[in-house]
Formats: C-alpha cells, structure tokens, sequence
C-alpha cells in the first residue's frame, strides 16, 4: 500500500460547560461532542523523506504549525520510522470555526498512517500520542460521541440519539480558541450539572435534556462578536429545537428533526460571507 484516501470529520459541542481554571493554565470542561458529515478529505501517500504538506486553501498551514504535520512527525518519531509521507489536505470544514477540523485532520493522519505503514498501534497508544497533540484530537480517534472531560482529553464514549438535521453558520470570520477561553468569566455562583444518560434514551428525552445545557464561552464570544446572537435569534425563530455556538465558536448550529425542515432553513438564511451546511451526526 503507497496510498490512501480518508475521510476527517468535523464535530460539534451539544454543550460546554467550563468548570474551573487549572494549575497548568488549562480549564476544566465538561462536553458532549458529535461527529458530524462535514467533512474535509485526506490523501497521504508514502514519500522517500521528510514530511509534505498541500491543501486547497489559502489558510490553511502547510508548514511544522499545521496539525497534521505535527501529528506525522509524532508519529514517526515514536515509531522510529525514517520513511516519509506527503499528506494533501482538501478543506471544507472552515478554519477556526470551533468544529475541530484542524484535530480531526491530526487524528486522521494518526489513523491513517497507522495503516499505512502497517504499524499495528495499540489504539491505548495512539490516544497518548493525540492527547500530546491537543485537547480534542483523542475524541476523533473514538466512536464519534463521547462526553469529554479534563481539558476535554478524558473521554467518555456514549451512545446517545442521532436522528436529527443540523444547519451550521459559519459567519466568515475565524475566532481563536485561546483569545475565546482568556476571555471567559467563570461565575462564582455556577451550579456544575452532569449530563444524565438516563433521560435520553428516546428523542424526546435527547432534545430535553439537550436544553438543560449551554455553550459556556457563548457569551464572552457574543459581546465580541455579535453576528453570533444574530444567528442564533434566527435559527431559533425558524423552528430549531436548540441553537449554540460550537466549541469556541464563531460557527453557531441549529437541532432540526426533520430534514426537510433543515433543507428549507438553510436555504433561507444563506447570505453575505456566511456559509452554511446542512449536515447530521456520524460515527467516526
């Protein structure tokens, strides 16, 4: 095998509470994150040295900053494998849209790579090399939903409802992750909920307990940037059972039950700089 050809995920926060600053500089969280079929497409392909990096978007790294070259790099080094890979990076998931496109391309490549050298990895030992890499790499190597805790690295898997429509907004502009979590204010009052897999069971029970729960770096995010309560209102307004912003945002999603009812709103709210996707929950 030379090649091959892979899917990367992007996923969604269904909530984020942040419970407390850690020691490190980290902050506790509580998440439930979803996979979803918003997609980016990865090529990677053996090479006789070196690493190699090509996308299709002009934001995108194609130097030792991007995710997946680090991931790579890890990779072989721990291996002590002195082949080298091009890894061809085709984007569609937006970048810094708080949809984890950049760690879902890293824990692909893990994957990948994995499979492409034929290394035969522990799964236990690509999770410790994906936490090195960043928070929310380790859940893309996972089943696609898992509760996260830690600084999201400590993972949960779950098997919750999926039959459900999304409609994500990406308004055009990026927001970074640590500018989103410096700018966070945790309240002294918080009351810590735990997301109980009792009441979910069924659909109904999902969409209710889903509402119980929030994007705790919303509002910070919001002040900054208020297209982002624009979106929401209208999401909202047009019949979504929830609507949040995902991770550190700025892309802000929309629960719909049926498809044709997602179809239709994302039809009507296309508009300007925003890109909108109409995609649902997927196993990784």
């Amino acid at each position: 095998m030379n090649h091959l050809i892979l899917k990367s995920p992007a996923k969604i926060n269904l909530f984020l509470n942040i419970l407390r600053k850690r020691k490190d500089g980290y902050h506790e969280i509580y998440t439930l994150m979803q996979a979803i079929d918003l997609q980016d497409e990865i090529v990677l392909e053996k090479r006789g040295k070196g690493i190699a990096i090509s996308t299709d978007h002009p934001d995108c790294p194609t130097d030792e900053s991007n995710l997946a070259f680090k991931a790579a790099a890890l990779l072989l080094e721990d291996q002590k494998k002195s082949d080298g890979v091009s890894i061809q990076i085709s984007k569609r998931i937006p970048i810094a849209a708080g949809l984890g496109g950049g760690s879902s391309n890293a824990a692909t490549t893990l994957k990948g790579l994995n499979r492409l050298f034929e290394l035969k990895i522990p799964k236990r030992r690509l999770y410790q090399l994906a936490a090195q890499l960043g928070s929310d790499v380790p859940f893309f190597l996972g089943s696609g939903q898992a509760l996260a805790k830690g600084r999201g690295e400590k993972l949960e898997p779950v098997v919750l409802f999926s039959g459900y429509w999304l409609v994500l907004v990406y308004p055009g502009f990026g927001i970074s992750t640590r500018w989103a979590y410096q700018n966070f204010k945790i309240s002294l009052t918080k009351i810590n909920k735990e997301f109980n897999l009792q009441k979910i069971e069924n659909r109904k029970g999902f969409f209710k307990a889903l509402l119980g729960f929030d994007n705790d770096l919303e509002k910070a995010v919001q002040e900054r940037y208020p297209t982002i309560g624009r979106i929401k209102d209208i999401l909202t307004s047009s019949g979504a059972i929830k609507s949040s912003m995902s991770g550190s945002g700025p892309t802000v999603y929309g629960v719909f039950e049926h498809k044709l009812k997602a179809e239709e709103v994302a039809r009507k709210i296309r508009r300007g700089n925003w890109e909108v996707f109409l995609t649902q929950p997927i196993p990784v």
